[in-house]
């Protein structure tokens, strides 16, 4: 009986209306050939490095409306890219691709992911993990925080020092040449990366669990646009790529064990215009910076998709700065710890822990089309983004629906579920079609329906949720699937 395998391909930031025969023929066809999910989303926040740590632990990063009173119990608690958490004492944000700054949030927590990870757990099982990446440093650590004690390989094409020793960096590239300088569209690492995953990963026969991640299309969405001739010839070469993974699939991986499960993280609405929040509080007479020190009151983690914490979570000061945001034409969703004061709470979506902010905001989105054609735009704080690039973060109906497509001898075929589905599936659905006994810290499900002679498609609800206060008005749709407690996430707006 042959063993049973699971590759792991993500492509950050795909939009699922790009995957189509003229664009990306390759992924389209086996989309159509097998099991899609076009109802699959992210975790809030819709950041890389949160559904990173979502893919590998099958959690969000907090808990959900039953899982208040145990707020610490539930989630990763990788609460963004970058959060602020006053317990650690730090002059601003922990930047999760700061290693050093990573380093004394381990010291501190004791933990960075509260859970267990897939490499710890399949190496409980005696499964062999494995990992390529060509995104960041944080991206690369958060895939397998513990890879060298687990020795177990993890690639990253930012050096040796972010690899694991048995991945040994330096022999790749001893083989296969120095890793292609980053551009935009990155497509020579794209290039680079396959090389390596089929002609030397992929010789492992002791793999049971490899993963792939690419950082495109995301790259190019965010500085040339959604779109744009770089972001297509991005895509163009990702699904080359994804042609020369299927060729060795239908000649030798998939007779070998091997199934395929695609994904992206999140997709991507373009940024209309700059707002900086930390200016605007400072204007309305807040004390407001980056961190809570000194004279400082309000600490602003910037960005599209926002965080602010007050000093001593003052609940007075929390509501006047609601109350401000709330007056603001570039607001847009906001959410507390308790979902007062017209906002809703962080557990409605999964987002409330010890490490919560006070306040999650995120700047005003609409359904506007950009100059390329796709829909979805916003406010940001990201000043390193231009105006027109791509953004993500947030809650946006559009930006949150990411790729989710799975094949192989232990799957359906032609199969379309709408059932809302996610990234914190993931793990489950690898652990069913290994035999695992799935962790009770997992918060997504097995998609059983997705595998021959599986269960039946669970029954599944949604309900809009609204929230107001004085003119300020929002709403959010989330999925309730049955016999999951953590709803999944459907999108939602600033209605006025």
């Amino acid at each position: 009986m042959k063993k049973t395998k699971f590759l792991f391909c993500l492509f950050d930031g795909l939009r699922r209306d790009f995957v189509k025969s003229n664009i990306m023929p390759n992924l389209n066809e086996f989309r159509n050939e097998w099991v899609d999910y076009p109802n699959s989303s992210s975790t809030f926040p819709s950041e890389t490095r949160v559904q990173v740590s979502s893919f590998v632990t099958g959690a969000y990063c907090g808990g959900s409306v039953s899982d208040a009173s145990k707020e610490g119990n539930f989630g990763h608690g990788i609460m963004a890219n970058s959060f602020y958490d006053p317990i650690l004492g730090f002059d601003g944000p922990l930047d999760t691709s700061d290693m050093a700054k990573m380093e004394e949030a381990k010291r501190i927590y004791g933990s960075l992911q509260k859970t267990p990870s897939l490499g710890e757990l399949l190496a409980k099982e005696n499964k062999n993990y494995s990992v390529i990446t060509t995104g960041k440093i944080g991206n690369a650590r958060l895939l397998n925080l513990n890879a060298d004690d687990l020795q177990q390989r993890l690639f990253s094409i930012w050096g040796a020092d972010i690899s694991s020793e048995l991945a040994d960096y330096d022999g790749i590239i001893e083989k296969f040449g120095k890793v292609p300088k980053q551009s935009f569209p990155n497509n020579k690492v794209s290039q680079y990366a396959t090389q390596i995953l089929l002609e030397h990963f992929l010789l492992d026969r002791s793999v049971d669990v490899q993963v792939i991640w690419y950082n495109e299309p995301d790259l190019s969405f965010h500085y040339e646009g959604i779109g744009s001739k770089a972001s297509l010839s991005s895509l163009e070469c990702l699904d080359q790529c994804f042609g020369k993974i299927m060729k060795w699939w239908n000649a030798e991986g998939r007779s070998d064990g091997w199934n395929v499960i695609v994904c992206s993280d999140h997709a991507q609405i373009s940024k209309q215009k700059q707002v900086s929040v930390i200016d605007e509080l400072k204007c309305a007479g807040f004390k407001a910076g980056v961190s809570i020190i000194d004279d400082i009151d309000v600490a602003v983690k910037a960005s599209y998709s926002g965080q602010i914490t007050v000093r001593d979570r003052d609940p007075k000061l929390v509501k006047k700065i609601i109350e401000f945001l709330h007056a603001q034409d570039w607001c847009g969703l906001t959410f507390t710890r308790d979902g007062s004061h017209g906002t809703f709470s962080m557990a409605e979506i999964n987002a409330l822990s010890e490490r919560s902010p006070d306040i999650n905001y995120m700047l005003r989105t609409t359904e506007k089309v950009n100059q390329y054609g796709y829909a979805g735009s916003c406010y940001a704080d990201n000043p390193d983004i231009p105006n027109g690039g791509g953004i993500h973060g947030g809650l946006s109906r559009i930006e949150i629906n990411n790729f989710m497509t799975l094949g192989g001898d232990q799957m359906n075929r032609q199969k379309i579920f709408d059932i809302p589905t996610g990234i914190v599936d993931i793990l489950p659905t690898i652990f069913h079609g290994l035999g695992i006994k799935i962790p009770k810290t997992a918060m997504g499900r097995p998609l059983k329906e997705a595998f021959l002679n599986g269960e039946f498609e669970p029954t599944w609800s949604e309900t809009n949720l609204m929230a107001s206060s004085g003119h300020y008005s929002q709403e959010m749709c989330i999925a309730n699937v049955e016999g999951i407690k953590a709803p999944y996430l459907r999108g939602g707006r600033r209605v006025s």
